[in-house]
């Protein structure tokens, strides 16, 4: 499974240079969830929870350094395959030079259904002057019809953990899904987010992770 998952990998960030893509992802980024959209969409909406860590990894696979500056998914069925084509959630990096590597809480108001990974951008440098981006795109994210990357579903009313998402540098930068290991290590995160968005109703959240065979490995909270 592993050289199938970095054939992918290589594939895709190899088309993405033919292609000419050497910038991040120009969607518009997509809005955290508010008090007041909580108490307009709570019942028909469903809350995603995820961590990002938009730091830098040194000596990352190879590079100098390697830095996850953009993540996209889709709500299914896509509404076009067109890589310009805006994605249902988009989420940038907050800054591109003075970014804690930490894991940050993000939470999102999102209509119930299966969302795809659509899109992905690292940036990666060799040196100060030698910088570039990695950039995954739905023409390599969706081939003949089947979700290379993975996706994750939420329901109306329901609020669900999806994993912290950031880097693996094993063979060369990509994204990657971590997640807490046991009860402990899920409810001492579920008390961050209730830091972070006292107004959210976090009293059964459900630890569904985003589920993936590339850029992640299974795991389920036993209860």
């Amino acid at each position: 499974m592993i050289v199938n998952r970095w054939l992918i990998i290589i594939l895709a960030f190899t088309l993405s240079a033919c292609a000419g893509v050497t910038q991040p992802l120009k969607f518009q980024g997509t809005e955290a969830i508010t008090k007041d959209v909580y108490a307009r969409t709570g019942k028909t909406n469903g809350v995603v929870l995820l961590d990002i860590n938009w730091g830098r990894w040194w000596g990352c696979g190879g590079r100098e350094n390697a830095q996850l500056v953009g993540l996209a998914f889709d709500k299914l069925p896509a509404l076009s395959p067109e890589n310009e084509a805006e994605p249902s959630l988009a989420i940038h990096s907050p800054a591109r030079l003075m970014v804690n590597p930490v894991f940050l809480n993000q939470a999102f108001s999102l209509e119930p259904g299966e969302y795809a990974l659509s899109a992905f951008s690292i940036k990666v440098a060799d040196s100060a002057t030698k910088v570039g981006f990695l950039t995954a795109q739905r023409s390599q994210l969706y081939k003949g019809g089947k979700l290379v990357g993975g996706s994750f579903t939420v329901k109306p009313g329901e609020t669900v953990f999806i994993g912290n998402f950031y880097l693996d540098c094993a063979y060369g930068p990509t994204l990657w899904r971590y997640y807490p290991e046991g009860r402990a290590a899920f409810d001492k995160q579920i008390a961050e987010y209730k830091s972070s968005f006292p107004f959210l109703d976090l009293s059964d959240v459900k630890y569904r992770l985003f589920k993936t065979s590339e850029f992640g490995q299974d795991y389920e909270l036993v209860p």
